[in-house]
């Protein structure tokens, strides 16, 4: 028997005192087996409790890793988040479709990217897009919808995600001149149709994110993000048309397309002010059309019309970058000439008597008729703390003078 301890000695003496001596043996061979019965059940139970253990311990790894990757993914939700914020401020910032070319850079760098192609329909957007747009462009829309519906395989079309090498055309939306484009053709892309808000089953442009790295965009990566900003840039986009649309419609004269006398009370007060300020001349010139009313009488409002819608156009043609110049209605129209002084302003009243002489009736309207056209012009000198009115009037009074042939001292000669 194993040695005992002497606590357990002591135990056992006192119960082999209660036992005759001829069973101690038997006694001690039977305390001895459920020692060692009982010495199994603790190995036994020990082992199962290390398994356990280790079991747990195996558990606890796992759990950590998965609490570290669900970390880290959410640390790369927040960033990813944090840029579509910041990029929707910059859509939503857009005030004017002017300001596209400003606005794609700033897209471009808030969401790391190394390009982007912007294609909007040209029925909705031509008239409002910037001349200078890199990267940007305006297609018809039975184009822009064969090329995106080609491209993404479906219909309506889904993002496209993948090489940008696998696009049919992608000079739809790379400048192949440009020098990032090779770089970039060896890259991923992607393309997202931009769905009007109105009718969803109708693209009014597309865009395209370009990446030199061919994993940045595949098909197995989540696109909820960018999916969501090209809605958002979507309504943007046609909301700063429709305001513009608006606008131009509330200060541009619908027959002559010219400036109306909305737009002059907006805009001529504040040069007016800003040349009281710094002291710099201004000058208004009032422009009358002579005996338009036998051109209306004699060929009829229509042939009016295009005669007057001709005039307009000769007169803003003749104005400076810097002029302002409305049609005030009928016949008449107003300039106003800043860092301009009597002299410069006659010898522009000249000028615009020469190009409104110039003008064939008999061509504009497409009628055989000795009728022509001309203009008398007034001008007069903004004097200090004078109003925009004001001075309209001055030239108006001299405009009729000059058409009575006894011109002010401020007339043209």
């Amino acid at each position: 028997m194993k040695l005992l301890h002497r606590d357990q000695e002591t135990r056992l003496m006192e119960i082999l005192r209660h036992v005759p001596q001829k069973h101690h043996a038997a006694v001690l061979r039977e305390i001895e087996a459920l020692r060692t019965e009982q010495a199994a059940g603790f190995a036994h139970d020990r082992r199962i409790i290390e398994d356990e253990a280790a079991l747990l311990r195996a558990k606890m790894a796992k759990l950590a890793e998965t609490r570290r990757r669900l970390l880290e993914h959410n640390r790369r939700d927040a960033a990813s988040f944090r840029k579509f914020r910041q990029a929707i401020k910059h859509s939503r910032a857009m005030h004017s479709l002017a300001h596209l070319p400003a606005l794609l850079p700033q897209l471009k760098e808030t969401l790391v990217v190394s390009e982007i192609g912007l294609a909007l329909c040209a029925e909705d957007f031509a008239d409002f897009l910037p001349g200078d747009f890199p990267f940007g462009r305006a297609v018809s829309a039975a184009t822009l919808e064969t090329e995106i519906c080609r491209l993404c395989q479906a219909t309506p079309p889904r993002p496209f995600l993948g090489l940008t090498r696998r696009m049919p055309r992608p000079d739809f939306f790379l400048p192949p001149d440009a020098p990032a484009t090779t770089a970039l053709l060896d890259g991923s892309c992607f393309v997202c149709g931009l769905k009007d808000k109105f009718r969803r089953d109708r693209l009014v442009g597309a865009v395209a994110f370009f990446d030199p790295a061919p994993g940045r965009y595949t098909p197995d990566k989540a696109t909820d993000f960018l999916e969501h900003f090209c809605d958002i840039l979507a309504a943007d986009l046609i909301n700063v048309r429709d305001h513009e649309k608006l606008d131009r419609e509330t200060v541009i004269d619908e027959l002559t397309t010219a400036p109306n006398r909305a737009y002059l009370t907006r805009h001529a007060p504040r040069m007016l002010e800003f040349s009281g300020r710094k002291g710099f001349p201004v000058c208004a010139l009032f422009i009358d059309l002579d005996k338009f009313k036998s051109i209306n009488d004699t060929l009829g409002h229509a042939a009016g019309d295009r005669v007057l819608t001709a005039v307009a156009m000769r007169l803003k043609e003749s104005m400076r970058r810097y002029d302002i110049f409305a049609r005030l209605g009928g016949d008449e129209f107003v300039a106003i000439l800043p860092d301009t002084d009597l002299t410069e302003a006659a010898e522009m009243a000249a000028r615009i008597t020469k190009a409104v002489s110039s003008l064939s009736v008999p061509r504009i309207t497409g009628l055989d008729t000795p009728l022509g056209v001309s203009a008398s012009v007034g001008l007069a000198r903004l004097e200090p703390g004078e109003s925009l009115d004001a001075l309209i009037r001055r030239a108006d009074a001299d405009m009729y003078a000059v058409k009575r042939g006894d011109p002010t001292p401020d007339s043209p000669t």
